[in-house]
């Protein structure tokens, strides 16, 4: 079986800027599976499938890769610092999806890794790596190493780093033995404490309780991972956040020393120089026609995962909650040309919400549009211009 220390594996991770390195075992993750059934069982997961599947699978690494020995887990700091108030005609993105797409450039430092311990050991090894593709509960892998703490909010709070990290893990043949002094790797003895910051801070409420998400009404699952129409609700509930949410995060007391520090992401794809940046112009998404135009933007990126479609319903609802007037030309435009119902829709409904904010005029010309889009082809577009021609906008 190849052998490696960890103080070796540490002096090797820093070397591709994975910082932040702790290693558990292959063993299940008992108390966890039970809780997932739970969570599973009350319908938190909402559309995410890959969240839906055998328990057993998503807590047993070596039910992923047979071979594995041990489970190092990485730490890999987004970019943290304070973001300014969001521009008229723009909506947020969230932080770890600024710079390049994290699953490839994590992916390629940790190749470089195993391919480094595989020199230093002078034998060939069985990896399998992952960041966030894989069904692993890979936070309470994280924990259970003594990486950080989950917190109320659900994600891993890492005591003097907090918890604008991206996580990734190696499923590996390697015995890692510990020799450092005794202590060196515990943690601060942290947790949440009395704070609660982030469960009432959540702009949607999506907290049941501490430590318990329903991802139904998280503003990241609403905005990249829900297909098709958002109800009135869920509508506003997306505020100015094209893409994910930070809130839960930005609250957070271990996060305020980051973001005044204005610190960087740990490797340089991921920066927000690198990719699309904190904000994106609702104008330019609802200009977008094609899957080919929207992969030459977004490809690479993170952000890809909303798919053209999702996204520009995004950019439409932001642009009504944001009262962002200059753009009713582009939303009625685009509800009479975009080849996808769900756009036409949601254009339509944003178009209508901000005709009120312009005058007769304005009014007429978004009547009209939804008198147009009653005889569309999809029913749920005749259905919301049948709505919004009734004068029900909520």
């Amino acid at each position: 079986m190849p052998t490696l220390t960890l103080s070796t594996l540490r002096r090797l991770a820093e070397e591709f800027q994975l910082s932040l390195v702790a290693v558990t075992s292959s063993e299940p993750l008992e108390t966890d599976r039970e809780r997932l059934q739970q969570w599973q069982g009350e319908g938190y997961a909402g559309e995410l499938g890959y969240m839906l599947r055998d328990p057993e699978l998503l807590t047993a690494p070596q039910r992923i890769e047979p071979s594995t020995v041990s489970v190092p887990i990485f730490g890999i700091s987004y970019d943290q610092g304070r973001v300014d108030e969001c521009p008229p005609g723009f909506g947020r993105v969230a932080r770890y999806a600024w710079g390049r797409d994290y699953h490839r450039v994590i992916r390629k430092q940790l190749e470089r890794l195993c391919s480094a311990v595989e020199k230093e050991i002078g034998s060939p090894i069985i990896a399998r790596i992952f960041t966030d593709s894989v069904p692993l509960l890979e936070r309470a892998l994280a924990s259970r190493a003594g990486l950080g703490f989950v917190g109320k909010n659900t994600l891993l709070i890492v005591p003097g780093h907090g918890s604008f990290l991206f996580l990734a893990e190696i499923l590996w043949n390697v015995e890692v033995v510990n020799d450092e002094p005794m202590g060196h790797e515990a943690q601060p003895k942290a947790n949440c404490g009395s704070c609660h910051r982030c469960l009432t801070g959540c702009p949607t409420g999506a907290f049941v309780s501490p430590y318990i998400l329903d991802a139904r009404k998280c503003i990241s699952y609403l905005t990249i991972e829900k297909r098709g129409a958002l109800s009135i609700q869920e509508r506003g509930w997306l505020g100015e956040w094209i893409f994910g949410c930070d809130v839960c995060q930005e609250v957070c007391p271990f996060n305020h020393v980051a973001m005044k520090r204005n610190g960087r992401a740990s490797v340089a794809p991921l920066r927000a120089e690198y990719g699309v940046g904190s904000v994106l112009s609702l104008q330019d998404v609802l200009r977008i026609r094609s899957h080919g135009e929207f992969v030459g933007r977004f490809g690479g990126t993170a952000v890809a995962r909303a798919k053209r479609e999702g996204l520009l319903r995004n950019a439409a609802v932001v642009a009504a909650n944001t009262c962002a007037v200059p753009l009713l030309h582009d939303l009625i435009e685009t509800a009479k040309s975009d080849a996808a119902g769900v756009v036409r829709q949601h254009c339509l409904w944003a178009a209508v919400s901000l005709a009120r904010l312009s005058g007769s005029k304005a009014v007429e010309d978004s009547l009209q549009l939804a008198q147009f889009l009653a005889r569309d082809q999809e029913e749920a577009v005749r259905l919301e211009a049948v709505r919004v021609l009734s004068g029900d906008m909520h």
